[in-house]
């Protein structure tokens, strides 16, 4: 109750009223309900422009940028979305091939595999891949002196090791989880010059709605697309901060 979203609005009416073709301007938010609210309050005023234009959170932008990369990221032409429970049986059938012993549970390892994954989807939040993780628990280890610590760090050493086996997983079956869709654009656009080139040369304007929301791999994004800022206008509120 802001005004947050009617500021972007309006910002895009004053886009479209200078001339800017409405294919190249880019609408971004973290929720479905935001994205939604912003496409309908435009398509209100201007119908025909609102259809033109791309409207959507930043997981299906990602999601999008995958199908049409496919091949650079060895995935198929539509690559099928996990959902949080296929993901915990996909992970809890392969617990007893892990060699697993601080979180071996034989009494409940779906609540087991559904903790790990919400590590694994923070550390994706982060742009942390298997090997990046691994690192940063042998730290962990390598500076751990007392009881806890060790413990804290092995602990840790197991959660890189189910996330690389996770992440084999999916990728012999084709498939990607939701916190997928921003980590492995950043990463593609990141290392393939190319990619990026195109996708910043498809979208003059960048706007996006509930920048409080934002985290590491969201930011890593716009950067990507949007290096010196040019263009890139974003709205926010510190205190509706999830």
């Amino acid at each position: 109750g802001t005004g947050k979203t009617r500021t972007l609005v309006a910002r895009v009416e004053s886009l479209l009223d200078d001339g800017v073709d409405p294919r190249r301007i880019l609408l971004l938010a973290f929720s479905n309900k935001a994205a939604g609210e912003m496409a309908e309050r435009i398509a209100r005023k201007r119908p025909q422009q609102a259809a033109a234009l791309y409207v959507g959170t930043f997981h299906s932008f990602g999601l999008d940028i995958l199908r049409r990369f496919n091949e650079r990221c060895e995935l198929p032409t539509d690559p099928r979305l996990l959902d949080r429970t296929e993901a915990v049986e996909l992970l809890e059938m392969e617990f007893p091939r892990l060699g697993l012993k601080h979180y071996r549970n034989l009494y409940d390892p779906s609540q087991t595999a559904a903790d790990i994954l919400t590590a694994i989807s923070r550390a994706k939040d982060e742009v942390v891949d298997p090997q990046a993780y691994l690192a940063l628990a042998q730290t962990m280890r390598a500076a751990a002196t007392d009881p806890a610590a060790i413990e804290a760090a092995e602990k840790a050493e197991e959660v890189a090791g189910v996330y690389a086996r996770y992440e084999e997983l999916k990728a012999a079956s084709g498939c990607v989880d939701f916190s997928d869709l921003v980590m492995r654009p950043v990463l593609l656009l990141e290392r393939d010059e190319a990619v990026r080139a195109q996708l910043q040369s498809d979208y003059d304007h960048i706007l996006v709605d509930e920048y409080q929301d934002v985290n590491r791999s969201s930011v890593r994004l716009l950067t990507a697309l949007k290096p010196t800022g040019e263009n890139l206008w974003v709205v926010g509120d510190a205190k509706q901060s999830i």
